[in-house]
């Protein structure tokens, strides 16, 4: 892996996408959901681009691992959030749950990568889940910014801060996908977990 590699147009936008977390955090922190939910969908909109561009450049080490990572630290952020926003609008288990997925896979990933110079690129479900993380987050944003604004619009729109409401309701369609996308990458790799946990020194790369 060169430095040529590490910082094509790709990984520039994941990289970009992880700076955008702290500026999303600070706009929570000071209930100014508008512009989270700006910052919250242009780090996803740079998800999806640095795909697009991946895939006509070609892939790189880099971007196979800290694409999935920044994917997994923004929706972890917004997942903090959400849990401290007005009391909760989601409940703790539900989180333990989305990033306990996250932190297993991930640090199978490290272990791979740092012993075997391996990288396992995200799967099919693995992509799904964390589309649909993003986009109940993004639904979930657009109700408080309606909520925020409600006096505006002369409409009582105080459901979408109350729990349960409709944002912990959403959030079971991408902890479902979480468990099924974590459950297929720990059958898709089971031969090389299981030859990590008995012999560790004698496994290859061939057998991921």
């Amino acid at each position: 892996m060169n430095l040529e590699n590490v910082m094509r147009l790709a990984n520039y936008l994941t990289i970009g996408r992880m700076f955008l977390i702290p500026f999303f955090m600070l706009s929570f922190r000071y209930e100014r959901m508008l512009p989270a939910l700006i910052i919250f969908v242009v780090a996803s909109i740079t998800d999806y681009l640095d795909g697009v561009i991946a895939r006509r450049q070609g892939t790189t080490s880099f971007g196979k691992f800290m694409d999935p990572l920044a994917d997994k630290l923004l929706v972890g952020a917004a997942l903090i959030c959400l849990t401290r926003f007005k009391g909760g609008l989601i409940p703790g288990w539900m989180v333990l749950i989305i990033m306990g997925r996250e932190v297993v896979i991930t640090t199978l990933r490290l272990v791979f990568v740092g012993r075997y110079g391996t990288v396992v690129a995200a799967s099919k479900w693995g992509k799904y889940k964390t589309s649909s993380q993003m986009a109940v987050i993004i639904i979930g944003l657009v109700l408080l910014v309606c909520q925020e604004y409600s006096h505006l619009l002369n409409q009582d729109l105080d459901f979408a801060i109350q729990f349960p409401g409709p944002i912990y309701f959403m959030m079971y369609i991408p902890m479902v996908l979480t468990v099924i996308s974590g459950l297929e990458f720990l059958y898709n790799n089971r031969k090389g977990i299981y030859e990590l946990m008995r012999s560790p020194d004698t496994y290859t790369d061939d057998e991921i």
